[in-house]
């Protein structure tokens, strides 16, 4: 393997980062993909036979319970949950540490082809996933009722949970903060949280974690 280079990537919306943490913008346009592809070639990544790892972080995602449908039923409801973006899209899964929930997300269908060429062993992966497990790791003590954020360069991951039980989990795709905290609070208003004795936690880039504190414990008095 390379030593400059770690045998991973995050695809953010405009670009993409790899696991050294340094930021490729890639400025949108007819040809974004074909640009995209070659930034991504011009690292020259090498991974040999281990397994390349690929976040895809993207709001076009839906959650399904493992127990109650397999793969085919859960692209059937990503279809039937979320608008026809007007691509080829390819539909990837993956599943809860503890193999209780799956989340399916779309890929563009050129870029899953052409990673699965340039990487083979290319493992997928989704931020709230991320999130997922290690919110599953965690011991939350007799709190029942939270929310936990996680704000990145270019989306915010979210998951809620009520009776020590995930309700919600959604990927958002801004950097805005006004426009961070607005799904905070909206979210938490449906779910009918608590606004005294449920939590936030806000976790992800220090900067924008302490300005989204700012905002949201305004309206939320344990934001931590």
């Amino acid at each position: 393997m390379n030593s400059h280079h770690k045998s991973s990537i995050r695809l953010l919306p405009g670009g993409f980062c790899v696991s050294t943490g340094s930021f490729t913008n890639i400025a949108p346009g007819a040809d974004y993909e074909a640009r995209l592809e070659e930034a991504i070639l011009n690292l020259e990544l090498s991974t040999g036979n281990e397994d390349f790892h690929c976040t895809i972080e993207t709001s076009r995602m839906s959650l399904s319970p493992t127990t109650e449908c397999d793969e085919a039923m859960a692209e059937t409801m990503f279809r039937l949950t979320l608008r026809d973006n007007g691509t080829d899209e390819r539909i990837v899964h993956e599943t809860s540490a503890d193999g209780k929930v799956r989340i399916s997300f779309g890929i563009s269908s050129e870029l899953y082809h052409f990673l699965v060429r340039t990487f083979q062993y290319v493992v997928f992966h989704h931020p709230v996933m991320e999130l997922i497990d290690s919110e599953t790791a965690k011991d939350h003590g007799e709190e029942t009722n939270w929310m936990t954020v996680k704000a990145t360069q270019g989306t915010m991951s979210v998951v809620v949970y009520k009776d020590q039980s995930l309700q919600l989990a959604n990927c958002i795709e801004t950097m805005v903060t006004q426009n961070r905290a607005y799904h905070i609070l909206n979210t938490w208003t449906q779910l009918d949280l608590d606004v005294l004795t449920d939590t936030l936690y806000i976790i992800g880039d220090q900067q924008e974690v302490q300005t989204l504190k700012y905002s949201v414990s305004k309206f939320i008095k344990l934001c931590v």
